[in-house]
């Protein structure tokens, strides 16, 4: 459960008063409910009020922070029939909820859920600030979404950033790719990056971890930390991981649709590789604490806070080339081609056996660190007050 803490430094409490409207379907393990939960804390943190449409409550808790639930007569909350109602009855609820609550502003993380506000905003002129956090076209077409699905998803895109008072988008990118594909002025993005905890000072011990988990002193280990699908490519660590000459242990933590295919793989290779299936953690420190080396192999990212949370660690980390990971490590020692698993093995096996390369992955890691370590909570904040005064 995710709560706020009483005494945690915050932004000044200058929301007060101030109620503002979410909606999000459900929970998800990953990112995006992460940093959602977290603007919501800072929102709470700020003297504001938080109100969020779901079809099922959060796990979160605040006396601030209030669920209200769509109810839907389905128990799987996926699939045609069950987006079908929540599309057609959220923008309603919405409107309902709004008015009954005197909201004063809607804020939401995704396209898709701007368009459920059009009512509050056309109706009741309540501003609306919009969050991407990744480019949902893109998404589509790797995870090889319908082509219907594809048109729905860009037309409602559309229709939110026409809405919407204000776009913030994750990464500058992504603000890039919105711009140009959409026709949107540049002015009406701003760019806010994920950030890390500046916690490297945490106490931690690395044997009783590694104990815990149940390795030994001497293994090399990877980690990677990715919902299984084909967008966050961990079939290319798996490859690369086989072409290895050296032992090492790979860990890979989440869960997802290919893990399947991706158990399959590992079977049906020989090398001197080993590979744990962790499926999902709610806690992972103890796997960031005891690894090597965090590899990010994915095809699309927003702003990877499985990467920033390695960072965070103070992990070396070799990330795919692709934009939105080069916005955080700039490197190209620390990038590798998304679609060559030598590469990838390349790197890995020269930073198990050169200690000066291992200690150069690790600077430029620190490096990129560093750059990442900022107030995100009162950024947050701020993009709401300018909407809301």
């Amino acid at each position: 459960m995710h709560s706020v803490s009483a005494g945690r430094k915050g932004p000044e409490k200058n929301l007060e008063g101030k109620r503002i409207l979410s909606i999000y379907y459900r929970h998800k393990p990953g990112g995006l409910c992460k940093r959602l939960y977290m603007m919501f804390n800072a929102l709470v943190g700020a003297g504001g009020e938080v109100h969020y449409i779901a079809v099922e409550p959060y796990p979160i808790a605040h006396p601030r922070i209030i669920p209200h639930i769509l109810w839907t007569p389905f128990q799987k909350k996926e699939g045609l029939f069950f987006w079908t109602y929540f599309l057609l009855l959220a923008p309603f609820y919405a409107f309902y909820i709004g008015r009954k609550e005197d909201v004063s502003l809607v804020s939401v993380f995704g396209g898709i859920y701007g368009v459920l506000a059009v009512f509050l905003k056309v109706l009741l002129q309540i501003p609306l600030l919009i969050f991407i956090r990744a480019d949902g076209k893109e998404i589509a077409r790797v995870l090889r979404r319908a082509p219907l699905r594809l048109f729905l998803e860009d037309f409602f895109l559309k229709s939110s950033f026409s809405l919407a008072d204000q776009v913030i988008a994750v990464s500058h990118p992504l603000k890039k790719t919105i711009v140009g594909r959409y026709g949107l002025s540049p002015d009406k993005i701003a760019v806010l990056n994920n950030n890390i905890a500046d916690d490297l000072n945490r106490v931690t011990d690395w044997q009783e971890c590694r104990r815990r988990i149940g390795l030994d002193d001497e293994t090399f280990v990877v980690l990677t930390m990715a919902v299984l699908d084909a967008r966050k490519n961990t079939e290319l660590l798996i490859k690369a991981a086989h072409l290895l000459k050296q032992p090492a242990l790979f860990l890979i933590v989440g869960e997802g649709p290919e893990r399947p295919y991706l158990e399959r793989l590992v079977n049906e290779a020989h090398g001197k590789a080993q590979f744990r299936f962790t499926g999902w953690q709610e806690n992972v420190n103890d796997f960031l604490v005891v690894s090597d080396l965090f590899v990010l192999p994915s095809k699309h990212e927003g702003c990877s806070n499985a990467l920033l949370e390695a960072l965070s660690f103070g992990l070396p980390c070799l990330t795919s080339d692709i934009d939105e990971n080069r916005d955080i490590l700039k490197s190209e020692l620390l990038l590798f081609d998304v679609n060559d698993p030598a590469s990838l093995s390349d790197k890995i096996e020269k930073m198990m056996i050169d200690p000066g390369y291992f200690k150069k992955i690790k600077l430029l890691s620190e490096d990129a660190r560093k750059k990442l370590i900022f107030d995100w909570d009162g950024r947050i904040v701020a993009y709401h007050q300018r909407l809301l005064f």
